[in-house]
């Protein structure tokens, strides 16, 4: 009895001398390593950056355009992933996704002038990595119903906790070995583990889902494609509340170093025998990737729009409360990894709901075209910050810009957008009961 149930749990399909099992939490798994591998290009890129200058010899603000190049590129390829995903084999867009974004960094280390950087580094590591991350999210998506908001939630806690497992190792090669040996030697690791990886996942209407998960995933089977999507204003202002907390988010996020200098937090003050911004930073990373995962698992309980206006206001009291006290060492570090708690959830929770909304059967292509909303975010966040810093002389209206955003976002979210989503819902389940209807009307006569 024993036997015949872990047969049926595992049953394998062969990939040449391999065995892949069909248990969606290994897929899941798997998820997680190639989001862990593909954070790479945004969050560890600080660490090339003053072996860089001092190789190239060439403007800081020149030198940042890579970063830019990569988040743009990442965030504005996932429409165009999105649909080639759903259209063919995700494992296929996965891998090359995997090897594009890995690859980039080979490239980059034989890179001798910007432009080479540009293109190596910056596009094609954003590109690879958008390729891939959107691929994952889709297919995580599909395979649970039932978790949608956890499971989702572990997934995208992968990018945020990534860089802790890489940075300390990539750290010491640039210090020791240089960065074009950093950069040749962890990019031929991260395609040998890509390789790797890739070679476990399946089509996600072969992985095992539990009897109650189907239930779940057929009392609402909507699947509404892109150009649908697009014409609906429940769509227009999930993206418009994506891209208002993005944009607000990023705007701490990006000048964190600044007005923590500011602040009066400098490297000579200590706690707990590091420096206070990096530990700061460090309990960001730990509090951005557990909120994920925090809150993703609420929305699976609370609701996806109650979890998402609970956060936004957390997120506006905590940065209030944050910047009041930033000149408290002690603070200035708990505050922090709060505000950064109560932002990550966008990341898990939007995807999610996004699904929830408009189906499973597009719904890679339908959450790359919400994600674009990150890119957005994150062109005109900054940025927008640093001008508003130097036009008033402070960072106070920059923090009231994000509390009042937050607020705004968790009011619309609670309110018109929780409608717009239940109206659409409920008019596809009509649609779909009446084609049935005409289907079993047709068949009688």
């Amino acid at each position: 009895m024993i036997q015949i149930t872990l047969c049926q749990f595992v049953e394998p399909t062969r990939l040449g001398f391999m065995k892949i099992p069909k248990n969606r939490w290994l897929q899941l798994a798997l998820s997680v390593a190639v989001l862990v591998i593909i954070s790479g290009p945004q969050y560890l890129w600080a660490l090339f950056v003053q072996p860089l200058l001092a190789k190239l010899a060439v403007p800081l603000s020149e030198l940042q355009v890579v970063f830019s190049l990569v988040v743009v590129c990442m965030t504005f390829i996932t429409p165009l992933a999105g649909y080639a995903h759903d259209k063919f084999k995700s494992k296929n867009i996965i891998t090359a996704g995997l090897l594009t974004c890995s690859g980039s960094w080979i490239l980059a280390s034989y890179a001798s002038s910007l432009l080479e950087l540009y293109i190596t580094y910056g596009i094609l590591g954003g590109l690879g990595a958008g390729i891939a991350f959107i691929g994952v999210t889709g297919l995580v998506q599909k395979c649970f119903p039932d978790k949608r908001g956890l499971a989702t939630g572990i997934l995208m806690s992968g990018y945020a906790l990534g860089p802790l497992l890489t940075t300390y190792a990539i750290s010491r090669s640039v210090s020791f070995n240089g960065v074009e040996s950093t950069l040749f030697r962890f990019g031929m690791l991260f395609v040998i583990t890509g390789l790797v990886i890739s070679a476990g996942f399946r089509p996600s209407d072969e992985i095992d889902i539990p009897n109650a998960s189907k239930t779940i995933k057929n009392n609402y089977n909507s699947s509404a494609d892109a150009l649908t999507m697009l014409k609906t204003p429940a769509f227009w202002l999930m993206f418009t509340v994506m891209t208002i907390v993005a944009a607000s988010g990023m705007m701490v996020t990006s000048n964190i170093s600044i007005i923590a200098k500011e602040s009066g937090i400098g490297s000579e003050i200590i706690m707990f025998g590091m420096a206070a911004l990096p530990l700061a930073l460090m309990l960001d990373r730990i509090t951005n990737g557990f909120s994920r995962i925090l809150f993703g698992s609420i929305s699976d309980r609370l609701g996806r729009e109650n979890t998402l206006a609970l956060a936004f206001t957390l997120e506006a009291l905590f940065v209030m409360a944050w910047f009041n006290l930033a000149h408290d060492p002690i603070m200035f570090i708990l505050l922090s990894g709060l505000v950064f708690l109560a932002w990550g959830e966008i990341f898990s929770i939007f995807p999610a709901l996004c699904t929830d909304t408009f189906g499973e059967k597009n719904a890679s292509v339908n959450f790359g075209f919400l994600y674009a909303s990150v890119g957005i975010g994150a062109i005109f966040g900054g940025p927008m910050a640093a001008l508003i810093r130097e036009t008033t002389g402070n960072w106070q209206s920059v923090i009231y810009i994000v509390a009042v955003s937050d607020l705004v976002a968790a009011v619309l979210t609670i309110t018109a957008l929780k409608y717009l989503t239940r109206k659409f819902k409920e008019k596809s389940y009509q649609s779909t009961l009446d084609i049935q209807d005409s289907e079993k009307s047709a068949q009688a006569a």
